[in-house]
């Protein structure tokens, strides 16, 4: 069974292990958050990693470079303070490149 995870910072990462997922990684700044990334991507098992916005944007090269793996299928999200601008258009890319369509957010 494919699993999922989570990389955010500690608020985040307490909110959604309440919430019931069991496999949260909370870090504290980009290198930590880096480390996590490339640690949990090389699991055969996961399928999905949640991952703040804040944290993509911190850590892009790393995060595009994994993502264009078939798997695990890194998602960014907000984190408690709410969505951010983020520097990439990510979800439009990752859209793109999984689905072969193109989206226009407009």
């Amino acid at each position: 069974m494919a699993g999922i995870a989570l990389i955010a910072d500690k608020n985040t990462a307490t909110c959604f292990k309440l919430a019931g997922l069991k496999d949260t990684y909370p870090v504290e700044n980009a290198e930590e958050a880096e480390k996590c990334v490339r640690e949990l991507s090389e699991k055969p098992n996961l399928a999905i990693i949640l991952v703040t916005e804040r944290i993509v944007d911190q850590n892009y090269s790393v995060i595009k470079k994994i993502s264009e793996r078939k798997q695990p299928l890194i998602v960014p999200i907000p984190d408690t303070g709410g969505p951010t601008t983020m520097k990439t258009d990510f979800i439009v890319e990752l859209i793109k490149r999984k689905a072969g369509i193109e989206v226009k957010l407009g």
